[in-house]
């Protein structure tokens, strides 16, 4: 495993994930999102991580397949194995930890510890897989498509962190509390980085079957959660837009830089 490589990565999914508390600063100066505008951020968002799949996870996972095993059969199969795997794992958690909670959960209701940490837990597995697709990314020693892949997580952390923030705010949580939450989710990302590092790093062998696991892990986010979120309130077109200005904008920054 190149060491320099592993720092890039594990330095830009820190970076990517303090991006949550960034986009959570102005819940300082407006206490409230309208449930357009929340569909609108929440479809951008998925628009990035479903383009970083394919271009910055996907692509690369399928052309080191096929120069380490020398087979474009096999590298399709170990790329599918991958992706599956990364899907079933994240759909056993969300049996235990959906991720609709801390999208649609009623902060009422959040009298004692326990179930603030339920709350932090439920961020924590929608964070994990793009902050291991943050630093594995680097692995493919292509610093630019890294930097790509980073620069599109951190950029759709921002308004995650700003729904976030201001979702609690908005139910009479301080806004210090709803900025520390919102770091707590992006702290979660060095975390799933430095897991990646280490399960997927240390051999070219199984660095496809990395970026195709996290690319699993992110699409099941996307199409689980986030998308059916934004088709409930009859903003679909709206947040169907949020979207493609999303993948286009994750696609653009994976061209120009990878």
């Amino acid at each position: 495993m190149n060491l320099e490589l592993a720092l890039y990565g594990i330095t830009a999914s820190f970076l990517a994930g303090m991006m949550t508390v960034i986009g959570a600063f102005p819940a300082f100066f407006n206490k409230k999102i309208s449930p357009k505008t929340e569909d609108i951020l929440l479809g951008f968002s998925a628009g990035i991580m479903l383009a970083a799949s394919f271009f910055s996870l996907l692509n690369p996972s399928i052309e080191l397949a096929e120069k380490n095993y020398e087979s474009k059969f096999l590298a399709a199969v170990i790329v599918s194995f991958g992706l599956s795997l990364g899907a079933v794992i994240f759909f056993f958690i969300d049996r235990f930890i959906p991720e609709d909670y801390f999208i649609s959960i009623d902060y009422k209701d959040i009298k004692d510890i326990k179930s603030v940490w339920i709350f932090i837990l439920a961020i924590t597995v929608h964070n994990f897989p793009e902050g291991m697709s943050s630093a594995i990314g680097f692995l493919t020693g292509d610093i630019y498509k890294g930097i790509a892949l980073a620069s599109g997580i951190g950029i759709q952390n921002m308004p995650e962190g700003l729904a976030v923030a201001l979702a609690l705010v908005s139910k009479g949580y301080p806004v210090s509390r709803a900025l520390f939450i919102a770091f707590l989710s992006g702290i979660v990302e060095p975390i799933g980085g430095i897991f990646g590092i280490i399960t997927f790093g240390f051999s070219h062998i199984v660095l496809p079957v990395g970026l195709a696991f996290a690319a699993g892990a992110m699409i099941f986010v996307i199409s689980k959660e986030i998308i059916p979120q934004t088709h409930k309130k009859g903003y679909e077109m709206e947040a169907t837009t949020g979207l493609l200005i999303g993948f286009i904008l994750m696609m653009i920054l994976d061209v120009a830089l990878g």
